[in-house]
């Protein structure tokens, strides 16, 4: 589900020729080229167009989103890969060598 809150700009593609629009998302370089989207005429996009917006300052009303400043999230991680760090983590604190007894 898209989270308009985190959309840069909702707009029409060279007016909104051929029914093109484009939603472009916030991105931590700010360099997202945006999703290409069509609708079946230019009258359509222009509606998609302006509701999308509609909704998203109404979003962004009820609860805005805080972007500006925030460096980047950086990625999810697995369990699995999680786990894996956890268990060479515990191996790491481990002696190499056993002591020996008697």
């Amino acid at each position: 589900m898209l989270d308009l809150r985190k959309t840069k700009e909702i707009k029409l593609v060279e007016g909104g020729t051929n029914g093109l629009f484009c939603i472009v998302p916030v991105s931590a370089d700010n360099n997202h080229p945006g999703y290409l989207m069509r609708a079946d005429t230019k009258e359509m996009a222009e509606d998609w167009v302006q509701g999308l917006n509609r909704v998203r300052e109404q979003e962004l009303q009820k609860s805005p989103l805080e972007t500006e400043g925030r460096p980047a999230e950086e990625p999810a991680c697995c369990s699995w890969c999680c786990a894996k760090k956890r268990r060479n983590a515990a191996q790491e604190k481990e002696p190499l060598v056993a002591a020996k007894t008697g």
